[in-house]
């Protein structure tokens, strides 16, 4: 599968000993609609990018150039960076962006195994379509002789105007005193609008489809007309068959699933209709504004293309594999599925995994509690806070502050892994501590936002989201089990010793989840949440995981890392990428 070879000429990337290079990503703008004259972050001429497919545990050399004129980076939504914290894409945190005509080459190993996906982590990028979807496949892939073929839905939102330049200054203004996040315009399933995919049968019986959120915003229900969805995986997690007639993604949460047409409803191969739809429903509750009737205050409801109308998405499954449309209408009352029912909660947590830890789930030795509110900043705007803290990033331009006199300091030109191999004795943030009544250590802060995680430490972290909204939270370079949530409390003892496994929770509206995690990757991760507005609010803290470990295993900072750092700076000085009310 690896199958594009260049060579690599500027003295400035990091070369991280590629003799080869297996992908290359070209990051440019795209005006990929007629009718919009707004820009499209395009990764070789299309977006969603080209999807990538690996073999788990190949070492991948991806060549990433920057044609935009602002800096970029890419995330490795997923993968875990084991022993190469500094690929994992996240600046201020594993690196300094990428400034406009300069490259780096990301090379990481393959692990783990399942649907992954790509993205932009800075200035709002991913809103404005640098996204791909990543497969890394098992040798041999589980459950392979059950279906003939395989498809890839990205869904993700569409907005008319661009998110950095255009939505972020209204987000941070006077006219939205509440922070309220701007509501998509419309929906996109693989950069199409709706009603213009079609996915071929092409004879098969039974087709395994990967279903990846890559929204902004939104999260999703999914169905297919008259099919039961057999999932078979969820983020990177094999589980065995789980059937359900509909199921529901957040924000960069991954999804597999079986559709086996020969068990299709009688009611559609009755009525002989060549194609079925397929649904993509935006939970609606999600967004603040009556959605169907808003108009943005930022401009007038007069397109040219389709838009955010209905929060309804539908695509086709074409039967006879001529992509003609269904002959009934989409307002048809579909039948109810015998034997399956909707999971009770988003994260799916009755989809059991296939292969249960032999060792068990190690008991927790430590604990982090995670508090999530809204309020408003010191300057008036909209801001969220994790434990009282509004997280700051020079290097993300998220609501910078002053460096404080000791710790970490700005890291728009020093990530804060650099931070960790430079001054590890430095770095200000307490050891954790037992507190009356606890059976675990507390995990301890600087105040700032960054949490201090011992080297193979088993972290039990509870998020009390006080928010109206479920909040989708990804912790890099880890995955964790979800232990419990509020819409599930007692999956705790029901699945005990056999969580399920992802990268990604969704955290119930107004509730809790609680996951679990073993902290064996030293290295400065994100834990955040992935709705883009509530990034750009300040939903984040950083795990600074094991910085005396990260020493003894000999990390020392690249020299080529060191020399993105300085360009950086050097196109900075002609370059201001903060918005006005920043």
């Amino acid at each position: 599968m690896k199958n594009m070879k260049f060579c690599i000429s500027l003295e400035s990337v990091p070369f991280h000993n590629c003799t080869d290079v297996d992908f290359t990503l070209i990051l440019e703008y795209i005006f990929p609609y007629p009718q919009s004259k707004k820009p499209v972050i395009g990764i070789n001429g299309t977006s969603p990018g080209p999807t990538i497919d690996v073999y788990e545990n190949e070492t991948v050399c991806i060549r990433v150039i920057n044609k935009l004129d602002v800096p970029s980076a890419i995330h490795w939504h997923g993968v875990r960076q084991l022993g190469t914290p500094d690929m994992d894409g996240a600046t201020g945190l594993s690196q300094c962006a990428i400034p406009p005509g300069h490259e780096m080459i990301y090379k990481f190993q393959a692990t783990p195994a399942g649907t992954t996906w790509y993205h932009g982590h800075l200035l709002e990028q991913l809103t404005d379509g640098l996204m791909g979807a990543l497969i890394i496949h098992r040798r041999p892939e589980t459950y392979a002789d059950l279906y003939q073929s395989e498809q890839v839905i990205m869904i993700a939102d569409w907005y008319n105007i661009p998110a950095h330049t255009g939505l972020v200054p209204y987000h941070f203004s006077p006219t939205n005193p509440f922070g309220l996040p701007p509501p998509p315009d419309a929906i996109l399933m693989n950069g199409n609008f709706t009603q213009s995919v079609f996915f071929p049968v092409d004879g098969a019986e039974v087709i395994r489809f990967r279903v990846i959120c890559a929204a902004a915003f939104s999260m999703f229900t999914i169905s297919i007309d008259g099919c039961e969805l057999t999932v078979i995986e969820v983020d990177t997690t094999t589980t065995k068959p789980y059937a359900v007639d509909s199921f529901t993604v957040n924000v960069a949460q991954r999804v597999s699933f079986l559709c086996n047409l020969t068990q299709l409803n009688p009611t559609y191969t009755a009525s002989r209709s060549k194609s079925i739809y397929i649904r993509i429903q935006a939970n609606e509750a999600v967004y603040a504004q009556d959605v169907p009737n808003f108009i943005p205050p930022y401009e007038n409801r007069c397109y040219p293309y389709p838009t955010f109308f209905t929060s309804l998405y539908l695509a086709f499954l074409s039967l006879d594999s001529t992509n003609s449309t269904p002959t009934y209408p989409a307002s048809f009352a579909t039948p109810i599925l015998s034997n399956v029912t909707p999971p009770l909660d988003t994260n799916i947590l009755d989809a059991r995994p296939l292969i249960r830890n032999a060792d068990g789930i190690p008991d927790a030795t430590h604990c982090l509690y995670i508090l999530v509110t809204f309020g408003l900043a010191s300057n008036g705007y909209g801001a969220a806070f994790v434990n009282n803290v509004t997280y700051s990033s020079d290097a993300n331009y998220m609501h910078m502050r002053p460096d404080p006199p000791v710790g970490f300091t700005s890291d728009l030109y020093e990530p804060l892994l650099y931070q960790m191999v430079r001054k590890p004795n430095q770095l200000a943030i307490p050891e954790p501590i037992l507190e009356e009544g606890s059976e675990c250590l507390a995990i301890q802060s600087d105040n700032n936002g960054h949490y201090l995680i011992p080297y193979l430490a088993v972290v039990d972290c509870l998020i009390n989201n006080t928010a109206g909204g479920e909040h989708p939270f990804h912790l890099h370079g880890h995955n964790f089990w979800i232990v419990s949530t509020s819409d599930y409390p007692e999956a705790e003892t029901l699945y005990a010793g056999d969580y399920t496994i992802r990268d990604t929770v969704s955290v119930p509206a107004g509730g809790w989840a609680k996951i679990r995690f073993f902290a064996d990757n030293p290295g400065a991760w994100f834990f955040h949440c992935h709705i883009e507005w509530h990034m750009a609010d300040g939903l984040a803290v950083a795990m600074i995981v094991a910085p005396e470990q990260l020493l003894t295993n000999g990390y020392t900072i690249p020299q080529s890392g060191q020399k993105q750092c300085e360009a950086l700076q050097r196109f900075n000085t002609t370059y201001d990428p903060v918005p006005p009310s920043s």
